[in-house]
């Protein structure tokens, strides 16, 4: 009790001298400031705040508390979540400021890799409406080699660095406004790894990368994984860092899931991540002594991944720290007190801009630096500007096989420069993707493809690529093509090519009462040369050898029957915005094609036909309306079957199947209406949406004699889904004279 007392004396005694120091009734000793005097009196407070994925959105509103009540925090430990807004208060960041920033980010754009698909180039755009994912497998030294995650965390780092400006020249995180520490798990060891140097960004991003999901951060020859699996809630590592009086402990951490809930595969499976992260919780929260705090917010509403429920979770930390409000008003500073703490601080810019004096490339994939630097609008003598930079290197990401395209500011003899770090994807340069097409009619025709394309890129320096697609079943088809850009600013292209496709055709008499099935065979060898117009469009023309068979497979004799040859030329203007080759719901898709068949090059007969097609999304609230119009006409002489328009198939006269319909001449038009059923705020949401179309088409054989009676109407239903493996729609078709057809998909119908 004598002990009790002392002690209670004893703190007594030390408020009252701090009060008496700091309001000027007792003179301060020579050469000792107020914020010396206070830190020499007031206990020492360090912040521990906890992972949790979008939970730890929270710490926001914990962090508006201490700051309201002018606590002093003297050092900064966290994990995942935690670490990203420790860091950021650490690097000089004000709550008000935090929550601001943090509420204007677009969380779903942030947890995808590369830039938008607008700024994509021209040729990636080609390529995804053939692939059925932009993933796919690697193949490196002859081996299928799997990602390290579903994501690679290009945005997310992106974010971080620019969010970390203001620490940029700072490698000893004892030297930002308040010293930290970031925790992640060693996946080699699964034990603790206590980040306390380099960039700020890297170790932030190291810290929250959640297994499966992000991409590990390699560090000093570790993979480094999310710090929630090892230490969640680090006590241990903020008592070690600045020795605490008091300890200021945010647990955001989901609690397990009860028995009654346990009901399928995947409440199974966040169990079992929870037992990791809820075990060394407590283990490190059963080290609170009863002088520290501990704060759990109310977050039974918010899960790890509702990163759309920023504002809601930033007010559920802020009243946790209200209801924390004697405790913490224990370690209160008076205003001027607060105010000498907080100018004692090591100095940092609000924001950090600089005059960038040079651009160093630092690139590990056989891209050359020339070609990189070309894509980077930014200039010696120019001021930073990390949004357009932040722009500029997503472009780069996206022209190829990178894992990671960053930057970094240096200072080198009184300049600084801007250092871009291009890493070499982990899973290799070359990559296999797949693809599935499934369809029926209720007359018991069914249709079946399966394809695979093995892409070789970055064949060399300027970034060649060969590309290779095989595709099985009622169409076949083999094409390998050798894409090579002509300058480093990917302007100028060639690309050659072989291709050999068999696919199905039907042929109507007049009366379309005689029908003829032919089993198309083609062969084509051709070069075309092109002009990329930035990422919007591609202007190409070519020259081709195109020769096969045309063999009947049912119904009457034909002419067309036999060999054919319509070598010959083509010209094309291709224009591609879209957000989405699956789902678009912004920007604009067009072709003009002319193409030509000509004897001078071996073709039987001269002709020469000409298609136009495009379509635009108007999007309001989770509605999105596409009007699409396709058109094309023979100039002049008579193509063979196989130069012929077609129509039929999903969304294309939907009652009938792929080639049913052809014509010389073709017009059709439609309106297509998608509903977005899920939400789209959603970070990791799987757009999911139902849908109709209203169609009208046909087909004739002369431009100046077109049958009105021959006019066909169809429409459609679908729910339809943009999986990480690629879209996937069921739906069913219906057409004139009850054409009907249903179909089950995971490919592209755009």
């Amino acid at each position: 009790m004598k002990m009790m007392k002392k002690s209670r004396l004893s703190a007594l005694s030390r408020w009252t001298l701090m009060l008496l120091l700091l309001s000027g009734l007792l003179p301060l000793p020579d050469g000792v400031t107020t914020a010396e005097a206070a830190a020499r009196t007031r206990p020492r407070v360090g912040l521990v705040l906890g992972g949790g994925g979008a939970r730890g959105l929270s710490h926001v509103g914990v962090l508006k508390v201490l700051e309201e009540l002018r606590v002093p925090i003297d050092c900064i430990a966290g994990t995942s979540m935690g670490s990203i807004i420790g860091g950021l208060y650490a690097s000089g960041m004000t709550p008000e400021k935090m929550d601001e920033t943090l509420s204007k980010i677009d969380w779903p754009q942030v947890f995808t890799d590369g830039p938008p698909r607008a700024d994509l180039p021209f040729r990636t755009k080609q390529e995804q409406r053939v692939l059925l994912t932009n993933k796919g497998v690697g193949i490196k030294d002859g081996k299928v080699q799997l990602p390290l995650g579903l994501l690679q965390g290009q945005n997310l780092s992106l974010m971080l660095e620019e969010l970390t400006l203001p620490a940029a020249d700072v490698r000893d995180f004892d030297d930002l406004k308040v010293p930290y520490r970031a925790v992640a798990t060693d996946l080699a060891t699964g034990k603790a790894v206590v980040l306390d140097s380099g960039e700020l960004s890297r170790a932030m991003r190291a810290s929250m990368s959640i297994p499966s999901a992000l991409v590990p951060v390699e560090m000093d020859g570790k993979l480094l994984a999310d710090g929630g699996m090892a230490d969640n809630v680090p006590v241990d590592v903020a008592r070690n860092l600045c020795k605490p009086d008091v300890i200021i402990a945010v647990d955001v951490g989901a609690p397990l899931v009860p028995t009654e809930d346990l009901t399928s595969v995947l409440s199974i499976t966040e169990q079992l991540t929870g037992f990791l992260t809820v075990r060394n919780s407590e283990v490190q929260l059963a080290t609170l002594g009863p002088r520290d705090i501990l704060i759990r917010p109310d977050l039974k509403d918010i899960s790890s991944i509702d990163f759309e429920k920023f504002a809601a979770a930033v007010t559920v930390g802020y009243a946790a720290a209200k209801a924390q409000l004697a405790p913490l008003s224990r370690l209160s500073l008076t205003p001027a007190a607060f105010e000498a703490f907080l100018a004692a601080r090591p100095d940092l810019p609000e924001k950090n801009h600089p005059v960038i004096d040079f651009i160093r490339i630092e690139n590990e994939t056989r891209l050359s630096d020339q070609v990189i630097e070309q894509q980077i609008g930014l200039k010696p003598g120019d001021h930073l500007d990390p949004e357009q930079l932040n722009r500029d290197l997503n472009v780069i990401y996206g022209m190829g096989d990178f894992q990671e395209v960053g930057y970094s500011l240096v200072r080198e003899n009184g300049k600084t420069g801007l250092v871009v770090e291009t890493r070499k994807k982990y899973i290799g340069d070359n990559n296999l993707n797949f693809g599935l097409f499934l369809g029926a009619n209720l007359k018991g025709d069914s249709m079946f493809n399966i394809s695979a394309a093995y892409t070789m890129s970055q064949i060399n320096s300027l970034g060649a690529e060969w590309r290779t697609f095989l595709q099985l079943g009622n169409d076949s088809a083999f094409l390998t093509d050798f894409y090579q850009p002509l300058d480093a600013d990917q302007q100028y292209f060639i690309d050659p090519y072989l291709s050999y496709k068999q696919y199905n055709l039907t042929l109507e008499s007049d009366s379309q009462e005689l029908i003829t099935g032919f089993r198309v065979r083609e062969v084509q060898l051709g070069l075309d040369a092109g002009r990329n117009l930035g990422h919007w469009g591609r202007v190409v023309m070519g020259l081709y050898y195109n020769g096969g068979n045309n063999g009947r497979r049912l119904g009457i004799p034909s002419p067309y029957e036999g060999d054919f040859n319509n070598s010959g030329f083509s010209l094309r203007l291709e224009a591609d915005t879209l957000d989405s080759t699956n789902f678009p719901t912004k920007g604009y898709m067009g072709t003009v094609r002319l193409r030509g068949a000509t004897t001078l090059l071996g073709a039987d007969s001269d002709y020469q036909t000409l298609l136009v097609e495009g379509h635009k999304p108007w999007t309001w609230g989770k509605s999105t309306l596409i009007p699409r119009l396709y058109l094309g006409g023979t100039l002049s002489g008579d193509p063979g079957p196989e130069d012929l328009f077609l129509l039929g198939g999903f969304l294309n006269l939907s009652g009938y199947q792929l080639g049913d319909i052809t014509g010389q001449n073709v017009a059709f038009g439609e309106l297509i209406y998608m509903y977005r059923l899920d939400n789209a705020s959603s970070a990791f949401a799987i757009p999911l949406y139902a849908g109709g179309s209203l169609e009208i088409g046909t087909v004739w054989e002369s431009l100046d004699r077109v049958e009105t009676d021959a006019i066909i109407p169809a429409g459609s239903l679908f729910l339809g889904a943009d999986t990480p493996l690629g879209p996937a729609y069921l739906g069913a078709g219906l057409s004139k004279d009850s054409h009907a057809s249903l179909y089950l998909m995971l490919g592209k119908f755009f």
